[in-house]
């Protein structure tokens, strides 16, 4: 496990995955991302590559040849090297390998780097296409933002302010399928604050907003919140897992994304999937988002 820390906060990443595990408030004592217990989501905060969602039956096309890749592809499981080391900086890459290429078949160098600034943790990425012709994919990332800081609080006592858009609309998320459907529905008109709640999420298993460049969780009952800041990302998901017997899980997930599920129900070429970044031969896809701890 790698850290980065400061008098404010300690992040561990893990190089497999190149996945943040822990970022621990020092000011409060408190864990501000998800724990990662499987009794919700055993998962805190995976980078998704070279597919955001699931394509349509786990299966895709490139120039009509057949590929399968399960849900958000395959970075997320597999170890990265450690790049480069920094007091307030780390960075880690990961190639494509035989195996990937039978899965997706391009070449990558993905690099994925975590800046430490104060209370924010900046997360930077870098697609490199090293080959000559052109690829594509997409790239996403998934942190569980905790809901359970001071003494009783629940998901239901947090709040979204969304600072771009006037009102809630989303994307509809088929979880029969895991695939999105083409039509939108406004969850709440002219409002920029959404509630969270098991009921929420129940009815929107998974909220896709568009064009939103921050969004803010607060609480009711208290002043800690998170800021998370988004670089021209086109969606953000909003998602919280519904546990047994309609228990509300303690984290909602904010998760910047370049693409979307598929809107297909039958594999098509990856080049006309919904959000797909194209990148020409031996250039370079830089992103970034970062989340402020108030």
């Amino acid at each position: 496990m790698f850290v980065l820390e400061n008098n404010l906060l300690r992040i561990e990443i893990d190089p497999f995955g190149a996945e943040v595990k822990r970022i621990f408030d020092k000011e409060l004592g408190k864990e501000r991302l998800w724990s990662g217990d499987v009794k919700f989501w055993g998962r805190v905060s995976p980078v998704l590559f070279p597919i955001v969602g699931r394509v349509a039956n786990d299966e895709y096309l490139v120039n009509g040849k057949t590929y399968s890749l399960g849900q958000h592809g395959f970075a997320r499981d597999m170890a990265f090297a450690l790049a480069s080391e920094q007091k307030k900086e780390l960075w880690f890459e990961l190639k494509d390998t035989p195996e990937t290429l039978n899965k997706y078949p391009f070449a990558f160098i993905l690099r994925i780097g975590y800046v430490l600034e104060g209370a924010t943790v900046r997360v930077k990425w870098e697609v490199t296409n090293p080959d000559d012709t052109e690829m594509f994919f997409s790239i996403g990332a998934h942190p569980a933002i905790s809901t359970d800081l001071l003494g009783q609080d629940a998901l239901s006592d947090y709040y979204l302010h969304l600072h771009d858009n006037g009102q809630v609309e989303t994307y509809l998320f088929d979880t029969q399928t895991g695939l999105i459907k083409d039509q939108k529905e406004s969850i709440i008109p002219d409002l920029k604050l959404l509630p969270l709640s098991f009921g929420l999420f129940e009815e929107y298993p998974t909220i896709i907003l568009e064009n939103e460049s921050e969004i803010s969780l607060k609480c009711y009952n208290h002043d800690h919140g998170v800021n998370i800041r988004f670089e021209g990302f086109p969606y953000v998901g909003i998602w919280s897992p519904i546990g047994e017997e309609g228990v509300e899980a303690p984290f909602v997930c904010i998760e910047p994304w370049y693409g979307m599920a598929d809107t297909k129900t039958s594999p098509g070429e990856l080049k006309d999937k919904k959000g797909i970044v194209r990148l020409g031969a031996k250039e370079a896809f830089k992103a970034a988002y970062s989340m402020e701890f108030k």
